[in-house]
């Protein structure tokens, strides 16, 4: 009995200090020097929730939150390197999870799931030095997005508000890409892989299943995919340098993809209305092409 009286007043104490939350669990390994991990779990509803926190290195940063009445999520930080800084924020979300890892120096990722969200998943992997990525997921259910980069200051955001089973994928490799995601809406789907130095990829959809998908390999190739309606799809394929691609899509069904192999080519589509079809194809240098249905 008197073994037992410590880790009775222990868990006294950490009931004391949850401020109505319950069965939560945070656990924290580092190893290194001057690195530093915060796990907050407070608030009435509070409950079920898990921090896991492991750092190896020099002055890496861990922060998760979870507040607010938020339940049954996870959040999950791994850090190798020195000078990373990982940053998760529950907050009224219920079966929610988040994962970030970063390998290297000075990477950057951020997760935020906030109510009334529910079952959303958020997913950041880096690799390198100076990579930025950061996801934001409100009134969102079921949304997925998950970020991969490798390399050197890449950048990546992916904002699913007002989502239902939306999903969107960011992959980087290489130097000062960029990729922005925008998904408002249910059953969307957008996806970017860049390889190379200083491309830019974004896409925006609000509505119900629409398809976007933006392939770059080379450098400072541009494309941008705006679409709004239902069940469109739009892909571009940039290989080269200097590439230029817009899609805008209003309406039902549209379909649009473009090709480009090349230097300095540039293809811009506008689909406005049902059904409608854009296929084009550029190899070479200083083609232009437009397209308006």
């Amino acid at each position: 009995m008197k073994k037992l009286a410590p880790i009775a007043a222990a868990l006294a104490l950490t009931v004391s200090a949850s401020a109505f939350a319950a069965n939560n669990t945070a656990v924290q390994n580092q190893f290194g020097v001057g690195n530093l991990a915060t796990a907050t779990q407070v608030g009435p509803g509070v409950n079920n929730n898990t921090i896991l926190q492991t750092q190896v290195g020099l002055l890496n940063l861990s922060t998760g939150l979870q507040a607010a009445g938020n339940s049954n999520s996870t959040i999950s930080h791994t850090q190798a390197g020195a000078f990373n800084a990982a940053t998760s924020f529950q907050i009224g979300s219920t079966a929610t999870n988040a994962a970030i890892t970063q390998v290297g120096a000075a990477n950057v990722g951020t997760t935020t799931q906030t109510a009334p969200s529910i079952g959303s998943s958020a997913v950041i992997n880096q690799t390198g030095f100076v990579n930025f990525a950061t996801t934001l997921q409100t009134i969102s259910f079921f949304d997925t997005a998950i970020i991969n980069q490798n390399g050197l200051l890449n950048l990546a955001v992916v904002v699913q508000p007002l989502g239902l089973l939306n999903t969107a994928a960011v992959s980087q490799t290489g130097t000062l890409n960029s990729a922005f995601h925008t998904q408002i809406g249910a059953f969307n789907t957008t996806t970017s892989n860049q390889i190379g130095s200083l491309n830019s990829a974004s896409s925006i959809q609000t509505g119900l299943a629409n398809d976007s998908g933006i392939l770059q390999a080379g450098s400072l190739n541009f494309a941008l995919h705006t679409q709004t309606g239902a069940f469109n799809d739009a892909h571009s394929n940039q290989v080269g340098l200097l590439n230029i691609a817009t899609k805008t899509q209003v309406g039902f069904f549209n379909d649009a993809v473009s090709t480009q192999v090349g230097l300095l080519n540039s293809h811009f589509t506008t689909q406005i209305g049902f059904n409608e079809t854009a296929i084009a194809t550029q190899v070479g240098i200083g083609n232009v092409g437009v397209v308006t249905q």
